[in-house]
């Protein structure tokens, strides 16, 4: 999990790891969030969680800013402690292992049993530039190559590496599906020498905080649910657009929001 500075100096709880795990909870399923935390993370964003963490000295703390367009702008205000590579011994076996680091916390998958997995590779794409600025990480399939491997579910999206689109074609040639999204213009599906391009679905922007987590939580759990990869496509482009909707983990829709908002694009 992260900690993000607001606009009035304050924090508010968030990263891809929240988020993706609020996600599944709002779709019905049973989740294990595994984290660092610090003393006085607010507690009341975990509830329905079954949380497995060790203490730390610092989570990742970012700040984030967004033009008119929506493009944003991140500072990493701290690093963050890397988390214990023993947190996995308290793991069941799973249907669906998720992973998502929100900086370099966390590089490689733990040991545990699960049906499917799945990662966001954008903290492991993120570099720091001058005043800790936010940049692309040189060697975008260095950093990210012992999380490819045959059948894991990919995400990640355009403003996290310069070469998208090559990076995407080179995680699919691995065995691996890449989903790369591409903010309101929609998403993008590569497995083995094939792309799939969807739009996206027309949404009224709020926030677009932990849209992209929602887009790939809503995949991965649709995916494990059915094994369908239309299904799951759909399934993940109407909770992307539900998500920019509200302001931040308050936007995370229901299971049956979605459903409504793809009745209403079939219509």
């Amino acid at each position: 999990m992260v900690l993000d500075r607001t606009a009035e100096g304050g924090w508010l709880p968030g990263g891809p790891s929240l988020y993706a795990a609020r996600c599944a909870v709002a779709l019905g399923a049973d989740v294990t969030l595994v984290t660092g935390m610090e003393h006085g993370y607010p507690e009341e964003v975990l509830q329905g969680l079954r949380v497995v963490s060790c203490m730390v000295d610092s989570l990742p703390r970012y700040a984030n800013r967004y033009d008119a367009a929506g493009a944003r702008t991140q500072l990493l205000l701290a690093e963050g402690t890397a988390l214990s590579p023993v947190l996995h011994e308290r793991v069941a076996p799973c249907d669906l292992l998720f992973l998502a680091p929100a900086y370099h916390e966390i590089g490689q998958w733990p040991q545990i049993e699960a049906r499917f997995r799945a990662v966001s590779l954008q903290g492991l794409l993120r570099a720091t530039g001058a005043n800790g600025k936010v940049v692309h990480r040189p060697g975008a399939w260095r950093a990210v190559q012992r999380l490819v491997e045959p059948g894991a579910l990919c995400f990640f999206s355009d403003e996290d590496t310069a070469d998208a689109d090559g990076l995407a074609r080179r995680i699919a040639a691995a065995g691996a599906t890449a989903l790369l999204t591409h903010g309101p213009s929609g998403a993008a599906r590569y497995f083995g020498t094939s792309k799939e391009e969807r739009p996206a679905v027309v949404a009224t922007p709020v926030d677009p905080t932990g849209a992209g987590d929602c887009f790939a939580m809503a995949y991965a759990v649709r995916f494990a649910e059915m094994e369908d990869t239309d299904a799951a496509f759909s399934f993940a482009l109407a909770a992307g657009a539900l998500a920019v909707e509200g302001a931040g983990v308050s936007g995370i829709p229901s299971r049956a929001a979605i459903e409504k908002r793809l009745a209403k694009v079939a219509a």
